[in-house]
């Protein structure tokens, strides 16, 4: 389980971090849009979610410039290549090049 993980966390930042932080910051999500659980965890209501889910969606396939390849590309098309790129590196036994934000 931690090879899914170890690919995720690469993109952790510009992904869902950023995506969070807009959010907030535009109150797209607000306070009162979570509820507390009788556990004591926190969920974001079923409206929000939504909100959530589509602006993650939008940010997955919004196109930018990959300076490493001069092409533009996806957050999605780049999961994809970092996937194929891990797959090589094991199978090749080369060192992986993580994906980094500039």
């Amino acid at each position: 389980m931690s090879l899914p993980l170890d690919l995720v966390e690469e993109f952790r930042h510009p992904v869902i971090d950023g995506l969070v932080q807009t959010l907030v910051n535009t109150e797209s999500i607000k306070e009162d849009d979570f509820h507390k659980e009788n556990n004591g965890a926190f969920f974001l209501n079923r409206e929000a979610f939504k909100r959530f889910l589509t602006a993650y969606e939008e940010r997955m396939e919004k196109l930018f410039l990959d300076r490493d390849e001069n092409i533009n590309t996806s957050y999605r098309k780049l999961f994809q290549r970092q996937v194929l790129n891990m797959e090589r590196a094991i199978l090749n036994r080369e060192e992986y090049q993580p994906f980094l934000v500039r």
